[in-house]
């Protein structure tokens, strides 16, 4: 009889050799803990069973990342950024910038065998990065910088655990642009498990321009971890793409510690086939006069789901906060799932709070118009399609990076914009 993951994953992280106290730490609370499942209200939404499909939780053999595939996976570098890549979870020095560049740029690269940040979102899953992690990658920032980094996954059955701490001085400024790709291109294979932790540390007036694109192949489950901290007078302006992997899972839980902090959430996730994308984010304002602002938009198409849940909690220390929630969501196809849950508790009266989520088909209006213009019925519901994302879309004001998401975002839609109808 086999296994249940769990019992694989102890099993497994028993057989390696040495073992950090931290790691062995993380390893009792999952024995205690176990996986988590649907009756979880946070995992309601997560395909938990493709663990199930996972038969090495273990990272990649060897301390050397596997360079040769990891070069050809590699996408145009980004202008004006400096290129940091990681490989099956481990920095490789050799496909990166040189640490003199860094320096120049303001920012300190540092490289330890520490199991990963664990932050607020510490959870069963979370505990994997904490067991198996090889490294983390930590960054520090003081000045005005641009940096791309690259996680790559090698098509291979081993995990993949890429970790990363970034640490923001007072007043720095940094726009990080952060890829995932690569991994098992065939749904028909072994299961290929990413599972990837961040934390975000701003200071007092420090801003932070993220963007995340992930766009994995079809046999990755990708499990992602993401913790941040705003100082007073700190921005965070986030971006997530998510049109990868067969299942994705992603986890937030972003802490408004300072007066006046900001949060610019947006996201959007394309999934078709039988795809599984979810997305759990929790804000807390725990000061006076912070802002948060969140955006998704997600398409389910074929036998796909997609769903996303809004928390943000604010008690009377977070009196003054201004708060707008908006989530939507299309269903195309009689299969397809789209879940939203907008969730706001307010425990101040002293609170500009907005919240909605809508979910529904193609406007059929509109199609007709479409197609009365002359348009195929395929063309029509992709263009309907893209309008719908175009908000998410023209958040990003890097060009060469706007491009790239749309040509991914494309993909997913339809043949007939990758062939460039849209230009």
């Amino acid at each position: 009889m086999r296994m249940n993951a769990a019992a694989r994953i102890l099993e497994q992280y028993a057989a390696l050799q040495p073992h950090a106290p931290a790691a062995d730490a993380a390893a009792q609370q999952l024995a205690a803990l176990g996986l988590p499942d649907s009756r979880d209200e946070q995992w309601r939404y997560a395909n938990l069973r493709a663990l199930d499909g996972i038969a090495d939780f273990r990272p990649g053999r060897g301390g050397q990342p596997n360079a040769a595939p990891a070069a050809r996976a590699l996408p145009e570098p980004l202008p004006d950024h400096l290129r940091l890549v990681l490989v099956d979870g481990r920095f490789d020095a050799a496909l990166s910038c040189p640490p003199a560049a860094l320096s120049a740029a303001g920012v300190g690269l540092a490289r330890s065998t520490n199991p990963g940040p664990a932050g607020a979102t510490s959870g069963p899953l979370q505990l994997l990065t904490r067991m198996f992690a090889a490294e983390t990658l930590t960054l520090v920032c003081s000045a005005d910088a641009r940096l791309e980094l690259c996680c790559i996954a090698t098509a291979g059955n081993a995990a993949g655990y890429p970790t990363l701490d970034v640490q923001l001085a007072p007043d720095a400024t940094l726009q990080l642009v952060e890829r995932h790709l690569g991994g098992a291109q065939r749904a028909s294979l072994p299961g290929q498990l990413v599972c990837a932790s961040t934390r975000l540390t701003l200071a007092a007036n420090a801003t932070l321009r993220h963007y995340r694109l992930q766009e994995y192949g079809a046999g990755v489950l990708w499990l992602d971890n993401q913790d941040a901290r705003l100082a007073r007078d700190a921005r965070l302006i986030l971006c997530q793409i998510g049109v990868g992997a067969a299942t994705a899972r992603h986890t937030a839980h972003i802490a408004l510690a300072g007066e006046r902090a900001e949060l610019h959430w947006q996201a959007m996730a394309v999934a078709n086939g039988r795809q599984v994308n979810d997305t759990w984010v929790r804000v807390d304002p725990l000061a006076r006069g912070t802002v948060t602002q969140q955006r998704f938009r997600g398409i389910a198409a074929d036998q796909a789901r997609v769903a996303c849940s809004a928390e943000l909690k604010v008690g009377g220390a977070g009196a003054g906060a201004r708060v707008q929630q908006n989530l939507r969501g299309l269903i195309d196809g009689r299969g397809a799932e789209v879940d939203l849950r907008p969730r706001l508790e307010i425990r101040t009266d002293d609170i500009q709070a907005s919240h909605g989520a809508t979910t529904g088909q193609l406007d059929e209006t509109l199609l007709f118009y479409l197609l009365s213009r002359g348009l195929d019925p395929a063309t029509a519901r992709t263009l309907l399609k893209w309008a719908f994302l175009g908000d998410v879309l023209g958040e990003i004001t890097v060009p060469a990076l706007r491009r790239v998401a749309e040509q991914a975002a494309a993909g997913q839609l339809a043949d007939v914009l990758a062939s460039g109808a849209m230009s």
